[in-house]
């Protein structure tokens, strides 16, 4: 590889010396595609194509190589600065933002018609009053279905900013139109099978309750989330939300609504298999259960109120055998202003407890090892830029390459696909050249594995030449992202035959644990048993309860195709979850369903 990427290097420069500009920037673009190389090697390309690009006055792309070169050289930033008078706003605005330069970078935005860009750099310079202004021009602009989405974040950012400005009449009014599109785009994004679109709805929802002081929103948020990540069997990042949902509750106070998570999150780790989670949960929900009747009770409230919360603490310790804690709250309830009756009831109560004492339970949170990372993102920036940049290749590597996130490798290859960007964006021509540059696009942009690459992608597949829609398909094969579906689909539903074909094969490639909606929607609704086919063969590869009773109840009453493409789906699998639920149903299936079990247990080793 070192050996073709120094003859490479040699040929540019005959080239160069013969005066070729143009076969020099091809063979150092040949060379710069030799992208696991050391970056010493790396550099010794990229400098000589900096100098050919900008004698071929191609300054976009040249500042585009600079771009990767100013991390690393002591004045790559004022080099990169020299080109800025020969590229368009938008570049301009990049690079002095990366030179830290937020305020300018904001006007170039603006100039350039970014006005989402443009705002969000005016926070980051602190410029809350010039940012209020910007994002109150988008505010405007209103949408329903997915563009209430984007209207809601607009009016979450113009709230943001209007809170820093000491305006609460505008930030009152702006949070209220957020949480309104927001309820109306999440129930958008469901109805179409998009459910992680709608988490991002709810999950925003959660950030504006806190950045408003309005639990309910926070609530709101987080159960729906909750709701959405259960169904979607991410049972660890679900268990980690009911503890935030629970944190933010009682961080509020709101002991009552911190009671029932904890109650719930308890019931879902039983059903999940974590006793020791479960427990945990109950004892912690028995504890809130007595903050609620202390509430009560310093507030003044009938002692009924209490009781009754007191009652729920009794029944969760008791869930956990915790006795001597249930005698001692029974002790508590015999000393409340209640009927005397009730109170002698208690008493009693109370002496049966006395010798009896705790058992010993196994109850722990979430292990360390099992808890992921849920950070989330600022959506609010973010995909309002996914947004504003309306599928641009090259914006969206420009991102990439100017992050100091990602490793050296991928940003490599941002700037790889940043150039071929250059040649086909904005462009309606269909010559063989420029469908052969968005093939090659297609195949950069997947590369990267990254979900800032699905927005550009989408614009490509939206193109009419079949070349192009079968190599986004084939890149949508490796990006294992719920998103990545609402490609595939449009695929199916092509009139092309080549690209359903396409599309069916990228069905099969996308199985991955929360990918089960997607693909058992895709059983569901087509008509076509190949693709039916495809889908029920990556099925057999989640390896979740959900999966495994779908697939179950494919073979039990599916048609001869579905059951077929079932059977060498799970006999080609690795998962463990169908075969516990074969062995537990063999015997009470009908006979034929029997064959199928017995055919795929033998096939993996299993005596039926």
């Amino acid at each position: 590889m070192i050996d073709d990427l120094y003859h490479l290097r040699e040929r540019a420069r005959a080239s160069l010396a013969a005066g070729n500009l143009d076969d020099a920037a091809n063979a150092l673009v040949a060379a710069a595609e030799q992208t696991h190389v050391a970056e010493h090697d790396y550099v010794s390309v990229l400098r000589p194509l900096l100098d050919v690009l900008v004698r071929r006055q191609d300054f976009r792309s040249a500042l585009t190589v600079q771009w990767y070169l100013a991390w690393g050289e002591p004045d790559g930033w004022r080099r990169a600065s020299s080109l800025l008078t020969h590229v368009p706003p938008v570049d301009r605005a990049r690079t002095l933002a990366a030179m830290n330069d937020m305020a300018a970078a904001a006007r170039e935005m603006e100039n350039a018609g970014l006005v989402a860009a443009a705002a969000i750099y005016r926070e980051k310079s602190e410029d809350w009053q010039g940012a209020r202004a910007l994002w109150s021009r988008l505010s405007q602009v209103a949408g329903a279905g997915a563009d209430a989405y984007n209207s809601a974040l607009v009016q979450f950012n113009l709230a943001r900013c209007a809170k820093h400005c000491k305006d609460t009449r505008q930030a009152r009014e702006a949070t209220v139109a957020s949480v309104r599109l927001l309820e109306e785009a999440a129930d958008h994004f469901e109805s179409v099978g998009q459910r992680e679109r709608a988490f991002d709805c709810f999950q925003v929802l959660v950030q504006i309750g806190r950045e408003s002081s309005r639990f309910e929103d926070v609530l709101e948020g987080f159960v729906n989330c909750i709701r959405i990540l259960r169904e979607d069997n991410l049972k660890y990042f679900a268990l980690q939300y009911y503890e935030d949902a629970l944190k933010a509750a009682k961080e509020k106070g709101e002991f009552s609504a911190a009671a029932t998570l904890a109650r719930e999150a308890a019931e879902y780790a039983r059903t999940i298999g974590m006793p020791a989670s479960s427990s945990h949960y109950t004892v912690v929900q028995a504890d809130l259960w007595r903050e609620v009747a202390r509430q009560h009770i310093d507030r003044g409230a009938p002692a009924e109120i209490a009781e009754n919360a007191v009652l729920a603490a009794i029944l969760a310790f008791g869930e956990v055998g915790q006795f001597s804690r249930v005698g001692k709250l029974y002790e508590e309830l015999a000393g409340m202003d209640l009927e005397a009756a009730r109170k002698k009831h208690y008493h009693r109560a109370a002496q049966r407890y006395d010798t009896v004492r705790d058992e010993a339970i196994d109850a722990a949170p979430l292990p360390s090892h099992l808890r992921q990372d849920n950070h989330f993102p600022d959506v609010w920036h973010i995909d309002l830029i996914e947004w504003e940049q309306r599928g641009s290749g090259a914006e969206a590597c420009a991102d990439v390459l100017l992050s100091k996130v990602w490793p050296d490798l991928i940003r490599r290859k941002a700037l790889l696909a940043r150039l071929t960007a250059f040649a086909v964006e904005g462009r309606d021509d269909g010559s063989p050249a420029v469908i052969g540059a968005r093939v090659r696009l297609a195949q950069q942009l997947a590369q990267l594995q990254l979900y800032a690459v699905l927005s550009p992608l989408e614009a490509l597949f939206a193109r009419p030449e079949r070349a192009t829609k079968i190599a986004v398909l084939s890149a949508m094969q490796t990006l294992f992202f719920k998103r990545s579906f609402i490609t595939v689909r449009a695929g199916l539903r092509d009139g092309d035959p080549g690209v359903v074909d396409q599309a069916a094969k990228a069905v099969e490639s996308l199985y991955f644990q929360h990918a089960f909606d997607p693909l058992s929607r895709i059983v569901r609704e087509s008509s076509r048993p190949d693709v039916r086919a495809a889908a029920l063969k990556a099925l057999a590869k989640v390896d979740t309860i959900e999966a495994a009773e779908f697939l179950l109840g494919v073979l039990e009453h599916g048609a001869p195709a579905d059951r077929a493409a079932c059977v060498e789906g799970l006999t080609r699998s690795r998962g463990a979850r169908f075969l516990e639920l074969a062995k537990a149903q063999l015997h009470g299936s009908a006979p034929d369903v029997q064959v199928a079990l017995r055919k795929i247990l033998n096939a993996r080793g299993l005596a039926a």
